[in-house]
């Protein structure tokens, strides 16, 4: 069998650059236009990227030296006193945490919502998440001082029977934001396997060093080839990861607010800061989802597929996030005074009129009154004022973190304890560091991985082509055919797929497999597909996960049956968010394994009869036929204009 050899490189050559104002047209990009916006953007990088690379490189190598000082000179290096024990470092956690909200929202929560306009923002929002998430986890490391100790609160079993307290809420943060990066990189690598295949098979016949990017990202894609029996458990797959990572979002961040509310402080002891964390939390992601996108759409050349439209929606987004916010504040100082606590309330008017209250104002001013510039649509259509505004959310909520989180420590209880806080050059430089070391990692990955879904972008012209059908007459085998001759049928659209797919089962055909670029849900209308079984393996490492939670917090509790906190040593409540991380991490990797076998990933070949441009821009349709029944199937087919034919006897 032989390829049609006008493509022999499974994709076209990289198209000639087009003047900025043709770019802005309101022409639809077709398939292999978007492949080639998308996949141009990973070839070999200028001047300005190396410089940006080494610059960030060098700024978090600075943050590095400075935590080595620390470590061996000690925490007073740091300006942490008594009464002021959390400050800058738990202020980096927070936000950085608070950071990686946006790309779950944008990619799990609007894609349950089905909300078209995610899809091109999507992938650059879930590789944010990973990388906000790392820098987050260091902050506590760093904190602790003494880093060889960390190994205290991970629950492993040792000879000397000592395990973590699973009724404190720093435990919870552990298992909280392990579960999330874990759940959030699984997620985020099986959306972009497609992509990664559309990449490999672009630098399948290239030689030299480009051959060596072709086998990373063959290594990458595990063997995808777009058949429809993998497009149907990858599509029920990715539902139930977006399904299992929603609630993820609310938990995380609220388990990091019970760090602060579960004690008694004034200004930490409050019901309201899990909703008001995690409304935080989602404002800052969109703004530096904002901040990241506005540059890289430049850079990238990506103005066909990352339009102003898609940047205008999230700019409605943040002033519904701002609007939350700014509830909270109010509800905050109302519930201060109608508490009728009189430290309660001395504190918040202390946080509002005291030496901090140019803090206070701040927050209110970047987190609430600018973003609420974006109702005027002339600021949410432009690009300055777009970033301009996320950047001072960006610096309001960093500073909303930080007086959270030091003001109630300073202006407690007892007023001889009242104290103030100064950060010192170690605290600031490690800071610096960490936004080094965030844009480091976004900025290798703008050249490196594909920064835009492209089978989701594929998908939505998809759905414009399909044609209304009807089911097929009879169930058909979705698989590849086992014996010959077969005939396969190349199609430009996938409107003529469906449509050949409905011809063929009608007429008695009844093995077939098909291969796309993209999920067509209505093949699986059409060819009356049964339900994908990854569900029940999702279900059952679910269950597992639950019982496996109750069971190591319960277990270990009556290891030593210590009372801490007035508490008895099974308390079964606040083991609920043990078992509830055990359920999200143990059904995801559940999930996980599912598609791996239902759809033969974890290889490095593709399945027989794939061709490289199933990837970029043509559909295929392969029949099992008889040998007399060749010439029949190719006239039945011809109402659906395929471009090619090709015959395997």
């Amino acid at each position: 069998m032989t390829w049609s050899e006008s493509d022999p490189a499974g994709g076209q050559a990289p198209a000639e650059p087009v003047p900025f104002r043709q770019r802005r047209a309101p022409v639809p990009p077709s398939y292999g236009q978007i492949n080639d916006d998308v996949l141009n953007a990973m070839e070999k990088p200028g001047f300005a990227f190396y410089l940006a690379v080494v610059s960030l490189a060098g700024l978090a190598g600075l943050g590095g030296l400075c935590l080595m000082y620390q470590t061996q000179a000690g925490m007073g290096v740091t300006g942490l006193n008594r009464p002021v024990g959390w400050a800058i470092y738990i202020t980096n956690f927070v936000f950085w945490v608070g950071i990686a909200h946006s790309g779950t929202l944008i990619s799990a929560i609007l894609y349950l919502l089905r909300a078209k306009w995610r899809d091109a923002v999507s992938r650059s929002a879930e590789a944010m998440t990973i990388f906000a998430v790392m820098t987050a986890g260091l902050f506590p490391l760093i904190h602790l001082g003494r880093l060889w100790a960390a190994y205290y609160i991970v629950p492993y079993p040792s000879q000397r029977e000592l395990w973590p307290n699973f009724v404190s809420p720093l435990v919870w943060d552990v298992l909280a934001v392990s579960t999330y990066l874990t759940v959030s990189l699984i997620f985020w690598y099986v959306g972009m396997i497609p992509d990664l295949a559309a990449a490999r098979d672009r630098y399948r016949a290239q030689l030299g060093p480009i051959r060596l990017k072709s086998r990373l990202y063959r290594a990458l894609s595990l063997g995808w080839s777009g058949s429809g029996s993998q497009w149907h458990h990858y599509g029920r797959s990715y539902l139930f990861f977006a399904a299992l990572a929603t609630p993820l979002v609310v938990s995380v961040h609220s388990v990091v607010s019970w760090d602060f509310a579960m004690s008694l402080l004034p200004g930490w002891h409050s019901a309201i800061f899990p909703p008001y964390f995690v409304a935080g939390a989602i404002h800052s992601g969109l703004a530096m989802v904002l901040t990241l996108l506005i540059p890289m759409r430049r850079l990238l050349h990506l103005e066909r597929l990352v339009q102003m439209h898609h940047f205008e929606m999230l700019a409605k987004t943040i002033v519904l996030t701002a609007t939350i916010v700014g509830y909270a504040y109010a509800v905050e100082a109302f519930i201060a005074w109608y508490s009728g606590d009189p430290v309660e309330w001395q504190n918040h008017k202390w946080l509002m009129f005291g030496p901090v209250a140019w803090m206070y104002w701040l927050c209110v001013i970047c987190n609430v009154l600018v973003p609420w510039l974006f109702v005027f649509r002339r600021l949410r259509t432009h690009y300055l004022p777009l970033f301009v505004i996320s950047l001072l959310v960006n610096v309001g909520m960093w500073y909303e973190r930080l007086m959270i989180i030091y003001t109630a420590q300073a202006h407690d209880f007892l007023p001889h304890n009242f104290g103030r806080y100064l950060p010192t050059w170690v605290e600031l430089t490690i800071t610096a560091g960490s936004f080094g070391f965030f844009f480091l990692f976004f900025v290798l990955f703008t050249r490196g991985l594909p920064t835009v879904p492209l089978s989701e972008l594929k998908g939505q012209i998809a759905e414009e082509e399909l044609p209304p059908t009807e089911p097929c007459l009879h169930r058909v085998a979705q698989r590849l055919p086992q014996h010959r001759p077969t005939v396969l049928a190349v199609f430009s659209s996938a409107g003529s797929l469906v449509s050949a797919a409905k011809l063929c089962c009608d007429s008695g055909f009844e093995v077939m497999e098909t291969f796309s670029p993209v999920k067509l849900e209505q093949l699986t209308e059409v060819l009356k597909l049964k339900k994908s079984p990854v569900r029940l393996i999702t279900l059952a490492g679910a269950v597992a996960g639950l019982t496996g939670g109750f069971w190591l917090a319960g277990g270990t509790a009556l290891v030593n049956s210590l009372i801490v906190g007035g508490k008895p040593p099974l308390s079964w409540i606040p083991f609920c968010v043990v078992s509830f991380e055990g359920t999200i991490l143990i059904g995801s990797l559940a999930n996980l394994f599912g598609l791996a076998l239902l759809a033969r990933l974890f290889r490095l070949e593709t399945l027989p009869f794939y061709d490289p441009r199933f990837s970029r821009d043509k559909f295929g349709l392969l029949v099992s036929c008889g040998p007399d029944q060749v010439r029949q199937l190719q006239e039945r087919l011809l109402p659906a204009r395929p471009e090619e034919f090709h015959v395997h006897q």
